[in-house]
């Protein structure tokens, strides 16, 4: 027979938990949700797969119901076939794509994170400089190609282009990441005693890495229209190049097949700067581990 230390040891079933036992679950049942939301369930992937097949099949069964010509709209297997039978042709000009859209998104990324953190922290640059970054993207880039292609050689009027289209959400983001640092987080630095530059680097710039990643990945889309635009006007290479000549030529499903590499290229370079910020900011995705 239980003792009365017994009864009061076990609580009755259920009855409510101790606040301290309800603070100790907390992180544990965070952590198990976080990790629930962030695994990828088989439906989710079922669905990114499906999406794609059911718009190609719908392109499919378009051609067969309206039939156009096949210089108009070619069929999926067409565009595979030309793109199979052209795939040299199609590899010459998509290296040099990569190149342009490779070294175009470095320097975007280069060049806009200085040209942040310096507007971020300097009154002048953000009155003087900052302006001029959001007048850039007011301009229609595809109107200064032909100036710069007249001021430029081809690869660097290409390169130029492809930087002025991506630099704008890196410039963005980064300052809005660096302006926009939690207060408290600054107020407990400078209250240990840290000096505004300290603060500066080992408070505001990490903070401002989440939203600066952020900028970059909309970067390595842009980049790739940048150097499109560059290509259709100064270059007798690239996939943008291509498309001008192909379309011309009424070689419609090389086109087709360029414009699925071109989005291939775009998803290439976002999930790389995807990868890189799992890589560099680790403690944006991974959950609180049990018990912890």
């Amino acid at each position: 027979m239980s003792t009365t230390d017994d009864r009061v040891a076990r609580p009755a079933t259920g009855a409510a938990p101790s606040p301290a036992t309800a603070e100790a679950a907390a992180p544990q049942a965070g952590a198990q949700g976080a990790a629930r939301r962030r695994r990828l369930r088989p439906g989710q992937v079922a669905l990114a797969v499906a999406l794609p097949l059911i718009a190609i099949a719908l392109w499919q069964v378009a051609v067969w119901v309206f039939a156009p010509r096949e210089w108009i709209l070619p069929s999926p297997v067409d565009v595979a076939r030309a793109g199979w039978d052209a795939r040299d042709r199609l590899w010459f000009h998509m290296q040099w794509t990569i190149l342009i859209a490779v070294i175009g998104l470095a320097l975007a990324i280069a060049i806009g994170s200085a040209l942040a953190y310096v507007i971020a922290r300097s009154r002048i640059a953000w009155l003087a400089v900052y302006p001029w970054i959001i007048v850039s993207q007011v301009i229609p880039l595809v109107a200064l190609a032909p100036l710069l292609v007249l001021w430029f050689p081809p690869f660097v009027a290409i390169l130029v282009l492809a930087v002025l289209m991506s630099i704008f959400p890196v410039v963005v983001a980064g300052v809005d990441g660096l302006r926009g640092t939690d207060r408290d987080l600054i107020r407990a630095a400078r209250g240990l005693g840290a000096e505004e530059s300290w603060t500066w680097h080992h408070v505001r710039v990490p903070a401002a890495l989440p939203p600066l990643f952020t900028g970059m990945r909309l970067a390595a889309v842009f980049v790739v229209s940048g150097a499109v635009v560059g290509e259709l006007v100064a270059s007798e290479r690239g996939l943008g190049a291509l498309t001008r000549l192909t379309a011309g030529q009424f070689e419609t499903a090389i086109t087709f097949a360029a414009v699925v590499l071109l989005g291939l290229i775009g998803l290439g370079l976002f999930g790389l700067i995807a990868l890189a910020e799992r890589i560099a900011l680790p403690w944006t995705r991974r959950a609180t581990r049990r018990g912890t």
